[in-house]
């Protein structure tokens, strides 16, 4: 998929078009996932484009061996690694490991543990409510912020003042418009598609401050509580009721479900770190 342009915050489109560098998927990366996107694929194909990066091989089984998978022994191969997990989970571990260099390197570990603890918060509420394929939902946390990292590539310096303003009180869409022109909702969802992802990652990352204004309302507000309970520092009041209402997930002590995901993410979190 390609930018709707019509869509699109022209804001948006210009400051793709002049970043010092366009964020782009990995050789690697953008062969396997058009590998999974096939049918007819074949483990030991997928394995053979993955082997190809020495390094993504090695942080792929460091993350399949991390206690997040559970695996009673040790998996030493991709092949075996893909076999055991399904090609849903690698496609996830797989962007895992594409996008953290680039969200290390711009927009430092805070933004990546937060990420990643989204990721796992929406896969377990995706898994409590029974809704939507809870592989898919890990992406969609993985990816939400990623405008953020794209509005530091393209103005390093604007980017502090907005957080400033933010920790004071100030909302952070509108902040991000007046320093910007355009947020890092609207950011995510053009790089999503420039990147070709399903086209639900994008509507999520675009609507998960706003979910009731999403064509996904279920999948945007899950990605929404997700965000929020695994800020580094609560804000109350955490969620606005009529957007729990509509998800239809009790949360009787958002406390309590924070610990339960920190607590599920964090031999993610160590082994991709």
């Amino acid at each position: 998929m390609s930018i709707d342009k019509q869509a699109t915050n022209p804001r948006v489109i210009e400051a793709l078009e002049n970043l010092p560098e366009l964020p782009s998927m990995p050789t690697v990366v953008g062969q396997a996932l058009d590998l999974l996107d096939d049918p007819k694929i074949e483990v030991k194909d997928l394995a053979k484009v993955i082997s190809m990066d020495m390094s993504m091989t090695t942080q792929i089984l460091k993350l399949v061996n991390s206690a997040y998978y559970g695996f009673p022994s040790q998996i030493t191969s991709i092949n075996k690694a893909m076999a055991l997990l399904g090609f849903d989970k690698v496609k996830s571990l797989i962007l895992s490991v594409a996008v953290k260099p680039m969200m290390m390197s711009y927009s430092g570990k805070a933004l990546w543990h937060h990420s990643l603890r989204c990721a796992v918060g929406c896969q377990h509420i995706s898994k409590s409510l029974n809704y939507g394929d809870s592989d898919e939902a890990f992406i969609m946390g993985l990816l939400h912020d990623i405008g953020k990292t794209v509005m530091q590539i393209y103005d390093k310096n604007a980017y502090p003042e907005v957080e400033k303003l933010v920790a004071i009180g100030a909302d952070r869409l509108e902040t991000e418009r007046t320093f910007y022109g355009f947020t890092h909702t609207e950011m995510g969802r053009a790089l999503v598609d420039t990147w070709k992802l399903p086209l639900i990652i994008g509507i999520t990352a675009k609507h998960h401050h706003n979910p009731l204004e999403s064509e996904e309302t279920v999948s945007s507000s899950i990605v929404y509580v997700a965000d929020r309970i695994t800020q580094e520092e609560l804000k109350f009041p955490i969620f606005e009721p009529e957007i729990i209402d509509s998800l239809d997930y009790e949360i009787p002590n958002p406390e309590a479900l924070r610990e339960e995901i920190f607590g599920l993410s964090e031999p993610i979190v160590e082994a991709l770190s």
